[in-house]
């Protein structure tokens, strides 16, 4: 009976990533990106295109995580270290060494790559518990680093300010036009998404990741290199979240510590808690959720952080799989009946 348990996943994942069932998911994809790209051009508050922009990039960095956290099963909290890297990497580029914005950010996924690399050597060695504590330590060590990194000009505590606007095709895209950056937050956006989740994820990478999550010991008898798709895990998940950062960099014309403080990663965590881990779409829609909901908590200044405090405590306890984890525990019950 162990087996056949272990067998059925990769019979459904295979069964669902290809054929008609591929094609249909990517034309509901590309049918909401396109809804979104027409909303943008209806609203009119640039505020509330503001918040949109934000779920966009943000919508890259979880997604990315998911990957590595939801499919592969990896206990990495470093993820927003890859985001750091790539916001300042792209802004550092730009500024003293004149790349374009465009180039910035393709740079700064190589910078991701290698940071990510680095992070994922030492954590081959540990399981579990283990790589979690590590890749936080890695989180808790580079602020310090980059505030009294401003000889190698990061900035220090006050950062980098002026980072330039993204030029596209000759035209600079500032900050203040909402309705050109809701455009590009969202092609970025969607087409890293996309990637994730409909070309690594559904393609050998991915089943090699859910293998080693679900039946690790299995996984190798089968010939998977264990080592190999970690490496690959902490590299494709750095390189996106990498991506996500250098977009950031560009938009805000800001780069500061504050990208790695308390406020950043707690939101993230609700982000990935309310949507469910490894459950596309779940975590996009956790994105969603949270980004405009913390939008809505504005008003209640220092309190916000505790609020989304206890809702992280609420959803593990009683929602452990998340809203989309909830939504198939109904539809199980209901197909039960």
């Amino acid at each position: 009976m162990k087996t056949q348990n272990q067998h059925a996943p990769a019979r459904t994942i295979s069964s669902v990533f290809t054929g008609r069932g591929f094609v249909k998911d990517s034309l509901i994809f590309w049918a909401v990106v396109a809804g979104l790209a027409v909303l943008g051009a209806l609203i009119g508050d640039n505020y509330i295109r503001h918040v949109f922009i934000l779920v966009f990039i943000w919508c890259i960095v979880i997604a990315s995580w998911d990957l590595i956290l939801g499919y592969a099963g990896i206990f990495n909290y470093a993820q927003l270290v890859f985001f750091a890297f790539g916001a300042y990497s792209s802004a550092m580029l730009s500024i003293y060494a004149g790349f374009t914005p465009l180039l910035s950010i393709a740079c700064a996924a190589g910078v991701g790559a290698a940071v990510g690399a680095l992070i994922a050597l030492p954590s081959l060695r540990l399981k579990g518990e283990y790589v979690a504590l590590f890749t936080f330590a890695v989180h808790l060590a580079l602020p310090p680093v980059i505030q009294q990194g401003k000889a190698i000009g990061m900035g220090g505590h006050t950062g980098l300010l002026g980072v330039p606007w993204l030029n596209l095709f000759g035209h600079q895209v500032s900050t203040i036009d909402k309705l050109t950056w809701f455009w590009v937050s969202l092609a970025f956006g969607s087409v890293c998404v996309y990637l994730i989740y409909f070309i690594v994820l559904r393609g050998r990478m991915g089943l090699a990741f859910i293998a080693m999550r679900d039946a690790g010991t299995f996984a190798q008898s089968i010939g998977v290199n264990e080592g190999k798709y970690k490496l690959l895990a902490f590299v494709v998940s750095a390189v996106f979240t990498a991506i996500a950062g250098g977009v950031y960099a560009h938009y805000t014309t800001v780069v500061t510590p504050k990208i790695l403080g308390t406020e950043f990663f707690l939101m993230a965590m609700v982000m990935i808690a309310v949507g469910g881990l490894g459950r596309f779409p779940g975590a996009i829609l956790g994105v969603f959720i949270v980004v405009i909901g913390n939008e809505l908590l504005r008003s209640f200044d220092d309190y916000r952080l505790l609020l989304l405090g206890v809702a992280v405590v609420i959803l593990v306890i009683f929602f452990p799989g998340g809203l989309v984890g909830l939504q198939r525990r109904r539809s199980a019950g209901r197909g039960g009946q």
